[in-house]
């Protein structure tokens, strides 16, 4: 068994594996609370391949879903342009509120992909557990190695090592949970801001204002199904415009551009963000700058029915 709070690299994998090449990374579901299970999307998990993206709680179950940023201190300053929701007060005493936007120098920033790694509902053991993949450990990144390993140190405190040669296990199909669509019917600001509400009270006040607009501006097109993002996915939603063959993926996190799909939405329940933003799925990308809200006017302009 593998215990800690985190490795530095696979040494103690390798030794503990006993010489098996293909293994998983598994802990046993009778194991982990039913708080825990709710804390990290596990308790989705209802049939054997079932899987998920894990909620964030920590650095490394926040980078395997959301990727990090990398500063380049060594490359100069570039210029941006940062909302920020305000109020203000014209001459005439009387008060304003909106999105403003400021320019300023910052470092330039090179993106690492999330790896969206995912626990899988497996019977590797009696009793059930939770698995990772399986990972080849004479062919396979160490790093990519190492991040699941320390994955479930963060979710579980440990995990043990499942060798498939010895034990033969088969494959079972694999059905990812990461998204559920809301009852169809119309979806104005007055219903969808009981649903994204929960995830904007989390943000300060000045990013509040900003992501509310946002989504109060694809709200105001009435979309005619909402799906909120599970797990790791957390604070994602897929606005539906079935009728404009129009799916707009939008999030409360500050930083992400609006991405928006055609007919090929049901691929999206089984892809990964990276592959769903950096793959072969047509994808419009429209950037949150100061021509958003003339792009979603001009978007949904150019898709009536």
């Amino acid at each position: 068994m593998i215990e800690g709070n985190s490795l530095r690299s696979i040494t103690k994998i390798v030794a503990e594996a006993r010489g098996a090449r293909e293994v998983s990374f598994i802990f046993p579901r009778g194991q982990v609370s039913l708080e825990r299970q709710e804390q990290l999307g596990l308790n989705r998990l209802d049939r054997v391949g079932d899987s998920i993206v894990p909620s964030i709680i920590g650095k490394f179950s926040e980078y395997n879903s959301r990727g990090k940023e990398v500063v380049r201190r060594d490359l100069p300053l570039v210029k941006k342009s940062v909302p920020s929701y305000r109020t203000w007060k014209d001459w005439h005493g009387q008060e304003h509120s909106g999105v403003q936007h400021r320019t300023m120098d910052v470092y330039q920033r090179d993106y690492v992909p999330a790896p969206d790694e995912v626990f899988i509902l497996a019977e590797y053991i009696q009793e059930g557990c939770f698995s990772t993949r399986r990972i080849n450990l004479l062919d396979e990144d160490e790093g990519r190695i190492l991040h699941l390993a320390n994955l479930m140190l963060e979710a579980f405190g440990s995990f043990e090592i499942y060798d498939h040669a010895a034990l033969q296990v088969a494959a079972v199909p694999l059905r990812r949970l990461q998204w559920e669509v809301l009852p169809p019917g119309k979806y104005p600001w007055k219903v969808t801001k009981d649903v994204i509400g929960p995830y904007l009270n989390r943000l300060d006040q000045s990013d509040r204002g900003v992501i509310e607009e946002r989504m109060r501006l694809l709200a105001q097109y009435e979309p005619d199904f909402l799906a909120t993002g599970r797990g790791g996915y957390s604070g994602y939603f897929v606005y539906g415009f079935e009728s404009r063959k129009i799916y707009a993926l939008e999030s409360v996190h500050l930083n992400n551009a609006t991405y928006v799909f055609g007919d090929d939405w049901e691929e999206l329940s089984s892809l990964t963000k990276d592959q769903i933003i950096n793959g072969d799925v047509y994808h419009q990308r429209i950037v949150h700058d100061k021509k958003w809200h003339w792009a979603i006017r001009n978007l949904m302009a150019m898709a009536l029915p």
